[in-house]
């Protein structure tokens, strides 16, 4: 049994909890900080009249730039190291929400986000291919299920400490806020994660095998005599990118970022537009920020419900279930909207629904990867998606200036999730490197499948 085999069957460990936890806490403040402009946005609009098309380019700046960083920025955690790039990213989104509290303008703003953004981009698919990696086999699907739950966690949260904040001070104090409390999970960072074994085993720094050993023993394992075998493929930039989109990974990699892409733009049209939706539709705006609130709730319990559905049924074939539910949220909705009560409900299950589907996804992600290129390729198809979360929402403005009714919109997601579900059922072709799941003697039951790559 090899190095990785060990920890895939073994219990978890201290160090490994603490590894989630610390995943989980800079991905419930990288929500925050998403959430910070469109907390502080009317107060930004009303100090520097700026106009609709100028406030839009800053709610979406930190989206386009966590895009590339998911798609480009990320792979240098395949050279440097998965630790070494998640602390400096988690201290440029500390200095980027502390320059957005001293930005005196439009542009200022829009840069810092921008750069913001794209340390975003990168630590999310760090932090996903860490958790990832330090789970166990039997407890991954958990672990990531509370890593993905942290964002709307933060958001919510964010949201209640950015009210308090903004009734005592100006929209400063929410970055101030952000700044402070990331640099702090910044430290902890620093103190508490180790640098991944995969990474330690394939780039072979020159303590290498000390810095394994010692984490070896915290995870209660042998220590190794040396150096496990050395894979004969360089490591480059060509070769990285070469294995993740070409030959047989094409598809992985073409599967995986299409089940992103119609994910991402679902649920980010249904976070963005669902309020105003239901404010168009004849109610409220306190009506509509309500229908908001449980969707971000639902999404925090169907973060958590994924792990537990994985468990039992493995992480594939409960990801192309609920991608086939999560479409049928969306027509549910729309049949939904003419009732306050019934689109209350409504919300709350598209939130759920869609919120697990996005934790399978990054469960799933990092799975069907080797460690050479594993935050190269996760970075890449979560880029992907982040291309559907910027397109859904400009694709339902234009609609609705085009005299759409706002139920109807939500029809036109619900056949592209159903594809997502197809996509992810054609994975059974494709063997995973990670573990799909284990059972309770620590066995992968997912072994007897037959595979190919």
């Amino acid at each position: 049994m090899d190095i990785k085999q060990k920890i895939e069957t073994s219990p978890m460990q201290p160090i490994q909890f603490a590894v989630v936890a610390v995943c989980v806490l800079l991905n419930m403040l990288d929500g925050f900080d998403v959430l910070a402009l469109a907390f502080s946005a009317s107060h930004i609009s009303d100090e520097w009249s700026l106009t609709g098309a100028q406030l839009g380019l800053l709610l979406s700046a930190a989206l386009f730039g966590m895009a590339i960083g998911s798609m480009v920025v990320s792979q240098v955690a395949d050279i440097i190291g998965r630790r070494r790039t998640i602390i400096i990213c988690a201290l440029v989104v500390s200095a980027g929400m502390a320059l957005s509290a001293v930005a005196t303008g439009f542009t200022f703003l829009l840069v810092v986000r921008i750069v913001t953004g794209l340390a975003i981009g990168t630590l999310q698919a760090c932090l996903n291919v860490m958790v990832a990696e330090y789970a166990s086999a039997r407890h991954r699907s958990t672990a990531i299920s509370f890593y993905t739950a942290g964002q709307p966690i933060g958001g919510t949260v964010g949201g209640i400490i950015a009210g308090i904040l903004l009734a005592q001070f100006d929209w400063r104090a929410v970055f101030v806020f952000g700044a402070v409390t990331t640099l702090v999970v910044a430290v902890l960072a620093i103190a508490v994660l180790p640098e991944s074994i995969d990474y330690l085993i394939s780039r072979r720094p020159h303590d290498a095998l000390t810095r394994i050993n010692s984490i070896m023993a915290k995870l209660h394992q042998p220590a190794l005599d040396a150096m496990p075998e050395k894979s004969t493929v360089p490591n480059t930039a060509k070769t990285r990118w070469t294995s993740i989109v070409a030959g047989p990974s094409l598809v992985t990699t073409a599967l995986l970022g299409f089940a992103f892409f119609v994910l991402m733009a679902g649920f980010y049209f249904a976070n963005s537009w669902t309020p105003k939706l239901l404010v168009d539709s004849g109610f409220t705006a306190a009506d509509g920020v309500q229908a908001g609130v449980l969707f971000s709730a639902g999404g925090i319990v169907g973060a958590l419900i994924f792990g537990p559905v994985a468990m039992r049924l493995g992480v594939r074939r409960s990801l192309t279930i609920l991608f086939v539910l999560a479409g049928a949220a969306f027509v549910v909705y729309a049949l939904s909207v003419d009732t306050l009560t019934s689109a209350y409900i409504a919300a709350a299950l598209l939130g759920l629904l869609t919120s697990a589907v996005m934790a399978g996804m990054f469960t799933i992600g990092p799975m069907y990867y080797e460690p050479e290129v594993r935050a190269t390729a996760v970075g890449l198809i979560i880029g992907i998606g982040r291309i559907g979360a910027i397109v859904s929402p400009i694709v339902a403005g234009r609609l609705l200036d085009a005299d759409w009714a706002p139920g109807t919109l939500y029809y036109l997601f619900a056949v592209p999730l159903l594809a997502g579900a197809v996509a992810i059922f054609a994975m059974r072709s494709r063997r995973p490197v990670l573990t799909e799941n284990a059972d309770r003697s620590g066995l992968n039951t997912q072994a007897a499948e037959p595979v190919s790559r």
